[in-house]
């Protein structure tokens, strides 16, 4: 095995795993030898490593001999392969998967040429230079449009500068609306933060609604209200109305919205349990 690749056990996984992640990408291969996936998985994970020369560390951990980590990290089938980032899971694939599966999940996180240069337009807003930072964003954007660093920090300028529909719309433009947690709740954020520069007085609202109470601009308008008052059931209450209304209204804004309070809230909150339930109850 090359000096990419590690065997981890219970005793060194703190050290080689956590800490090393802290460093750099780590791709734990959760494997067990009598396994026919994990046998046909391991050259493509070998390969990889081997191209990235050190882009990434592999670290293998045979679960029928350390049963605990498995345990520890919910692996419950074999091959599992998670991705650890400064000390915790940012991605993970289960099963056999392609090459190209496994870099897609790493190139979005290792480091690019065009990360020096993300790097300098984040000093220049920093430093005030907005126009500039902002000038230099935007033609990253096109530059590497892989890099889904420059887009994030984009959409968070914007914000920042109460840009929201321009975060929005920039964000929408890509695939990371689909694959990326972050994305999704920025633009959850951009998109009730937009919605709320605009609205009408709450009495105003209310009887508008009592008059188109299946309206999905006024329902959306009504949601971002329960946002700014941070009553979540509420909000995801409307959201579900909408949804069975009109689920393709302004291009799925209310299911995205919804995933987006999911993750805000977590996945273990009361909340996010009821609601993900009532969803699923209401989709069957």
């Amino acid at each position: 095995m090359s000096s990419y690749i590690i065997d981890v056990t219970r005793e060194n996984f703190a050290d080689a795993v956590l800490s090393n992640s802290h460093k750099g990408p780590v791709l734990v291969n959760y494997w067990a030898e009598n396994a026919g996936p994990c046998l046909r998985l391991w050259p493509v994970l070998e390969k990889l490593a081997n191209d990235y020369q050190g882009l990434f560390l592999l670290a293998n951990i045979d679960t029928s001999r350390e049963k605990q980590l498995a345990h520890d990290y919910s692996v419950n089938s074999v091959p599992t392969v998670k991705l650890f980032i400064n000390g915790e899971v940012a991605e993970q694939i289960h099963g056999y998967d392609s090459a190209d599966s496994f870099k897609k999940m790493l190139d979005k996180y290792l480091a690019r040429e065009s990360d020096r240069e993300l790097a300098a337009a984040v000093a220049q807003y920093q430093e005030g230079n907005k126009e500039k930072a902002f000038e230099q964003l935007n033609s990253l954007v096109f530059i590497d449009p892989e890099n889904s660093r420059i887009q994030l920090t984009l959409a968070k300028l914007l914000i920042k500068e109460q840009a929201y529909d321009q975060a929005y719309a920039l964000l929408e433009k890509t695939p990371l609306k689909t694959e990326n947690d972050e994305a999704v709740v920025l633009m959850t954020n951009a998109a009730f933060l937009a919605t709320a520069e605009k609205l009408p007085a709450i009495d105003r609202l209310e009887d508008l609604l009592k008059n188109s109470p299946d309206d999905p601009q006024l329902l959306f308008q009504m949601c971002s209200h329960k946002m700014l008052q941070s009553d979540y059931e509420a909000a995801l209450t409307l959201l579900l109305k909408s949804i069975r209304n009109d689920y393709a209204w302004r291009d799925g804004i209310c299911s995205l919205c919804v995933r987006g309070l999911f993750i805000m809230l977590g996945k273990d909150n009361p909340i996010t349990v009821e609601y993900r339930q009532k969803l699923i109850d209401q989709q069957g």
